[in-house]
């Protein structure tokens, strides 16, 4: 990730929280003329309204999220097409106030069509996530440089890997699980409750990986903490640190459960999501879990509950 430490003028699309958490460190060593790109979505506002010692102050666009379960074909093709539209003309303007010499995206691939109208000469496209096809295709035609980790699973990216091989598009890759690429404040005395994230489902790439957690909440015995989807929390920049301060997680996120299980807390996650950075994370031994059918909680229950034993 050596490439975003460049000091150069970036635009920076700031599409979910973990992208806040990750792209932060590199913002606050970037130029004061970075111009930020951030989607309208609770948690992302939410950060950015909470971001006083986290995030430089600079020049900022919103824009809406096309994806979502209140939003049919129709909606996302209209939000898309005003997105792209609203985005490209605020490019073309800096561009000749104070121009951006490149765009740095993690899966929101949207807007390198625009910084490509705009005349953006360097478009960065990030993923640690294969299945993405929808956000992959429209990087192919518009990204200078792709940034994936050696961990990518090819077997899952629709032939992503080769297409841009095939179109002389630079590949840098890299060692690191995204939800390790920041620093943690661990609690080395967690309490006795478990902490949980629910999703709600509805974006682009993961609607079809959601299975329904509440059956398995009913069976926990131990208080539970929510911070779900979608749901403002006092303090959004520390909630990756908060897991620490839990003896168990619980979720359908898989972001969130990569989150945990690498500062070892026992994660159960329940989603039928496969990635390369979850294939990473058993190769390590993390204490991870995956439920990835109603049929087999009793027997993913039993298992982290043996993990917990061991912690």
């Amino acid at each position: 990730m050596e490439i975003l430490n460049e000091q150069v003028v970036t635009a920076w699309v700031l599409e979910h929280p973990a992208h806040f958490q990750l792209l932060a460190p590199f913002i606050r060593k970037g130029s004061k003329n970075d111009l930020l790109i951030i989607t309208t979505r609770i948690e992302c506002l939410n950060m950015y309204n909470n971001s006083e010692n986290y995030l430089p102050k600079r020049e900022v666009v919103f824009v809406e999220r096309p994806f979502g379960k209140n939003k049919n074909k129709f909606k996302t093709i209209f939000t898309m097409i005003k997105r792209r539209n609203k985005v490209k003309k605020a490019l073309k303007l800096r561009q000749k106030r104070i121009p951006i010499q490149r765009i740095i995206v993690m899966g929101a691939s949207l807007e390198l069509f625009s910084a490509k109208s705009a005349k953006i000469p360097q478009r960065i496209y990030i993923s640690d996530t294969e299945i993405h096809h929808l956000a992959h295709k429209l990087a192919l035609k518009s990204a200078t440089d792709v940034i994936l980790p050696n961990y990518w699973r090819e077997d899952l990216d629709n032939n992503f890997l080769k297409k841009c091989e095939n179109k002389k598009i630079n590949i840098i890759r890299h060692n690191k699980i995204h939800a390790e690429m920041r620093n943690y404040s661990k609690n080395n005395i967690p309490n006795n409750k478990i902490i949980c994230r629910k999703l709600k489902g509805g974006g682009s790439h993961d609607k079809d990986e959601i299975i329904p957690i509440n059956v398995a909440l009913n069976l926990i015995k131990k208080d539970l903490e929510y911070f779900n989807e979608d749901i403002e929390h006092n303090t959004p920049w520390e909630l990756c640190n908060l897991i620490s301060n839990y003896s168990a997680a619980i979720t359908q996120s898989t972001t969130f459960a990569a989150e945990a299980s690498i500062q070892n807390v026992p994660t159960l996650l329940i989603s039928k999501a496969e990635r390369g950075f979850l294939s990473e994370l058993k190769t390590r031994n993390a204490p991870l879990i995956q439920c990835k059918s109603i049929n087999e909680l009793d027997e993913k229950l039993q298992d982290w509950h043996e993990l917990l034993k061991n912690e």
